[in-house]
């Protein structure tokens, strides 16, 4: 071989060899980036390979390259976490035996992992080239959480059977009857007290046989009930039938006993009626007493009349209704304040005389918030302020209400009453302070809220998933039926495996249940990581408005960078739903500035907000290119003297005789847009002694909107040039 021929021959082993040194680093980088850990011996047990991941689930140490002792490290458990398992019984140990497991479930402990970890294990033989079995590798995953939410699962299923008994005592406790019919109007269950008060057997009993074996009658003529107005009856045709009074009198119950009867219908998941429920009260004691409650009653009014005369010398508006709403008491000064106040009879006159705010005097108060609806429901509010308004007084007023509910000497609940003041004029004063800060803030409040409830939305679906997988289970009745068929043939096992048409059938269907398992773990693991997720995004959204809502009115050096992508993070999930593209250069910009921390923030928001929506139009309007991918750039850069920021979209762009008409007040070109929010935002910039510019080339062509701020405005005296 000439010398020529042999440099050639090492020149191409050379290349052969660095190919395949190549090769080995990048099966070395995939096995390390996998999520499961692989861990790979030969027949005398030196670890061949043992990738991040496996060495992160067992406690290794990190490889220096060198063989190790796999087996000799770590204590393996069945899942008790007390039983060792035996060598021959490890998927290793096996798989170096030419033996193929599949998700075996053991403990690994070791020094370093005390506590143990739960691993779901697969083995597999090593061959070499010939089909020789040279080592065993192992596939392993950790199952510690999943161990953790099955524990979870029983013990929650444990609490529902105590609540069940449970219930089943407290239904049997209930002082009132209570009585259920199937759909035919037969009695299928019943509690005690039912049974005491029908004064014999129930079992058996169809509703067309009640009034007469129970003696069911009017109270005022004595007449048997008709079967058809029984309340059980007319709640298996699907009615409502409440406090229905009968008569029950037969010779168990010679005195007869008064009772009061509602009736619901039971439906089915497609509304149709199945059975019916009844729950029977006595009121024989309630009966004997109406005499005395009209004595407590009049009483009740002559009192009213004393406090007439006390409520007279207030200057603040007293009114008292009765727990139906009719309007039973009225000061001089209720009636002093706008001609608002007069009697009604009940409730509803209230609602159709009378319109309620909240202090905007444009959201509809909700009805059963009203102070004095609250009052007489037993609840008691302080200090509620909102705007009312009549036919008789268009202009309203804004009234600061409180309300008790009105308790007799008892305690009991007998109406309410609302002690209220005009506050019209601090109100007006206090709106006219507000607006300046709400036109700043109005915009970025509707996004933030928005932004929450899409996340929200998603946890909700997320919940709705793990609970609809919790209650079709499926996977559990068929691991039970195994269990039993195996603990049937638990004395001849191995006779029923081999031999036993069903018990042929074990591997397959354990392997297939695991499969299925498997399945479930996946999809369990896909929607919590959702859910979670989804929930940081929230916090996050909330922890930055928030930092911001807390920021002091004075100027102070910020981070520009930062508080740019803190815009962003609050309009992520509109940027994220679009598939937006986001570019931020702050490379030549200062990297701290000094500014007015909240306000820059909410202008920042609205820019890119403003962006957002216009990329959204123009999606909507069709005329845009679809080959071009929606994207936004912010790009902050020094020129001369000049801080410049310019926030450049691919949106539907401006027209050129809008390009200054957007910072105008109540300007918008949008449907439902309001105007204050470019407005706002070339308030502060120009507040600042800065500029702001609108750059377009007409519609469709985006936009560019540039800050442009004095650097010795925003940087301190020690700050020169760039950051």
């Amino acid at each position: 071989m000439s010398k020529k021929e042999l440099e050639c021959e090492v020149a191409e082993l050379k290349a052969a060899n660095l190919k395949l040194q190549s090769q080995v680093e990048l099966m070395q980088t995939i096995i390390n980036s996998l999520s499961e850990g692989v861990v790979a011996t030969n027949l005398e047990g030196e670890c061949l390979v043992a990738n991040t991941t496996a060495r992160e689930i067992i406690g290794m140490s990190p490889s220096n390259g060198a063989p190790e002792e796999c087996d000799e490290k770590y204590e393996m458990f069945y899942p008790d976490k007390t039983t060792p398992i035996p060598a021959p019984e490890l998927p290793l140990y096996k798989a170096m035996q030419g033996e193929i497991t599949n998700d075996v479930k053991l403990v690994f402990r070791n020094q370093s992992r005390p506590e143990g970890v739960f691993v779901s294990v697969s083995g597999r033989p090593l061959h070499d080239e010939t089909g020789d079995v040279i080592g065993g590798v192992i596939a392993m995953r950790d199952v510690t959480q999943l161990e953790h939410v099955t524990k979870q699962l029983e013990a929650t299923v444990n609490d529902l059977q105590a609540q069940n008994s449970l219930m089943d005592a407290i239904f049997n406790s209930i002082s009132d009857g209570v009585i259920v019919a199937n759909k035919d109007g037969k009695y299928v269950l019943f509690n005690k007290t039912a049974k005491e008060m029908a004064g014999q057997a129930l079992e058996d009993v169809h509703i067309p046989q009640a009034s007469e074996k129970f003696g069911l009658f009017r109270p005022e003529n004595q007449e048997f009930f008709p079967t058809d107005e029984l309340p059980l009856a007319r709640a298996l045709q699907g009615e409502y039938a409440d406090n229905i009074e009968i008569l029950i009198r037969n010779p168990q119950l010679p005195d007869g006993v008064h009772a009061s009867i509602s009736g619901r219908p039971i439906y089915d998941e497609k509304g149709s009626v199945t059975g019916a429920v009844a729950a029977i009260r006595d009121i024989s004691r309630l009966k004997k007493t109406e005499e005395q409650l009209k004595v407590t009653r009049y009483q009740f009014e002559v009192r009213n009349q004393l406090l007439q005369s006390v409520f007279d010398s207030m200057s603040d508006g007293v009114v008292v209704a009765d727990k139906t709403g009719r309007t039973i008491m009225v000061n001089p000064g209720a009636k002093r304040i706008n001609g608002m106040v007069k009697l009604f009879t009940e409730k509803e006159e209230w609602l159709a005389k009378y319109n309620y705010f909240y202090p905007d005097a444009v959201t509809p108060y909700p009805l059963d918030e009203v102070p004095m609806f609250l009052a007489i429901k037993g609840e008691s509010v302080d200090n509620v302020e909102m705007f009312i308004n009549s036919d008789e007084a268009p202009e309203g007023a804004y009234l600061n209400v409180s309300g008790r509910p009105l308790l007799d000497e008892d305690g009991e609940l007998n109406g309410g009453v609302i002690i209220f003041r005009d506050v019209t004029d601090r109100v007006k004063t206090e709106e006219a302070l507000a607006q300046a800060f709400a036109q700043g803030r109005l915009e970025i409040v509707d996004t933030i809220l928005h932004n929450i409830g899409n996340a929200i939305n998603s946890v909700s679906v997320g919940i709705e998933t793990i609970h609809h997988q919790l209650t079709n289970d499926k996977l559990t009745p068929r691991l039970t039926a195994l269990a039993k068929a195996l603990e049937q043939n638990q004395e001849n096992f191995s006779d029923y495996i081999q031999n036993d048409p069903q018990g042929q059938k074990v591997l397959p269907f354990i392997l297939t249940l695991a499969a299925d398992f498997n399945i479930v773990q996946q999809q369990w693991e896909q929607t919590v990581e959702r859910i979670r997720n989804r929930t940081s995004h929230i916090v996050d959204i909330i922890r930055t408005q928030n930092s911001y809502h807390r920021a002091s009115t004075t100027r102070k050096d910020i981070n520009l960078r930062a508080a740019i992508l803190d815009a962003i993070r609050i309009l992520q999930d509109s940027i994220d739903k679009r598939q937006i593209q986001i570019a931020v250069d702050c490379d030549n910009a200062p990297k701290e500035i000094r500014i007015q921390e909240s306000q820059f923030h909410q202008v920042l928001v609205n820019l890119i907000k403003n962006a957002v929506e216009a990329i959204d139009e123009l999606a909507q309007s069709g005329e845009g290119n679809n080959n071009e991918a929606p994207r936004i750039e912010i790009r902050s850069h020094i020129q001369d003297d000049f801080l410049s920021i310019d926030i450049t979209d691919n949106g539907i762009g401006i027209e050129a005789e809008n390009l200054q008409r957007i910072f105008s007040a109540g300007f918008t070109s949008k449907e439902h847009g309001s105007g204050l929010g470019l407005h706002s935002s070339a308030n502060f910039v120009i507040g600042s002694g800065g500029e702001i510019q609108a750059c377009s080339n007409g519609k469709g062509s985006g936009a560019t909107i540039r800050i442009i701020l004095r650097l010795s405005s925003i940087q301190r005296n020690d700050h020169t040039g760039n950051a």
